[in-house]
């Protein structure tokens, strides 16, 4: 098979450097110096904002190389247990979440969370539909959040409120909107850049849920530099292959909390900084019980 493939390399032609804008089946549309060309994606599992190189092979033009990765999204693959990479090269990933249809998931943004820090990138939350909120009180839940210095951003797609933060946020950089089924993260995408005609849906009465109108991920250029990539809603959010140092290093809050042990885990040992820091108030309790789920999904 390794020969095979190196008999077809030798006859790629025009080869050319791009960056993947979508993935459809065994075909990816790849930008190339300002023009979009459907190419064949061989053995190389590619996602929304891999660099790649592309050739033209026997009259086919097919992506021949795939470039390392330096920031990335993943989550285990239902299928094979392995790691699933949803989106690559991102500077900031926004976590879209809504106060209604559907409502708020705190949980949801912890697993983000721990997920974008390890892939490397930066976190960003963007409450939507916040022209549906009744009670400001809902919005209490997002305090530990702001407190750990994640930045926390409003407004409603709907009335486009709150877009010149979240532009000033994003701007220059390469982010991906991920969230719920039905949070909006279509329609916050079709705000900020009126070109990309994304379909957006409803969300179904009976669950409160959204439908999966995003059915693949999508990259779109601004003139100011700024990257937009529009992923598939989601239901649950798993984490891949974590250890329990890895999801400690992914709550800020526990930096600075001195433990008697090296090896603490922080859920019953004596002396612990962290436990001392949630009796005292100074630590959330809703992020501290975050902390031990994801802790105990290592078992």
């Amino acid at each position: 098979m390794l020969r095979a493939d190196q008999r077809r390399l030798g006859q790629a032609i025009n080869t050319r450097c791009g960056i993947v804008s979508g993935v459809f089946g065994a075909t990816a549309l790849v930008d190339l110096a300002g023009e979009t060309l459907r190419a064949e994606a061989g053995t190389h599992p590619v996602v929304a904002g891999d660099q790649v190189t592309v050739a033209e092979i026997g009259g086919n033009l097919t992506i021949v190389k795939l470039q390392p990765r330096r920031t990335k999204l993943s989550r285990p693959d239902v299928g094979t247990g392995g790691e699933q990479v949803i989106i690559a090269n991102i500077d900031v990933v926004v976590i879209v979440v809504s106060v209604a249809s559907p409502p708020l998931h705190p949980r949801l943004i912890d697993r983000y969370l721990v997920a974008i820090q390890q892939g490397g990138a930066e976190s960003a939350v963007f409450v939507n539909k916040l022209d549906q909120l009744t009670d400001p009180s809902e919005l209490d839940c997002l305090n530990p959040y702001i407190k750990s210095g994640v930045p926390v951003l409003m407004g409603s797609a709907a009335e486009r409120s709150g877009f010149e933060e979240l532009q000033a946020h994003l701007r220059g950089r390469v982010c991906a909107f991920v969230g719920h089924s039905g949070v909006g993260k279509s329609s916050i995408v079709n705000r900020l850049a009126p070109s990309a005609q994304l379909d957006t849906g409803s969300v179904s009465e009976g669950y409160g849920r959204g439908t999966h109108t995003t059915t693949t991920s999508s990259r779109h250029c601004l003139a100011d530099g700024t990257v937009l990539i529009d992923t598939p809603g989601v239901r649950s959010f798993g984490l891949y292959r974590l250890t329990s140092e890895e999801i400690v290093a992914s709550f800020p809050e526990f930096a600075g909390c001195e433990c008697r042990f090296a090896d603490c885990t922080h859920t019953h040992e004596p002396g612990c900084g962290v436990r001392e820091a949630l009796d005292s108030g100074h630590l959330s309790l809703v992020r501290y019980e975050a902390y031990v789920r994801l802790r105990d999904e290592l078992r």
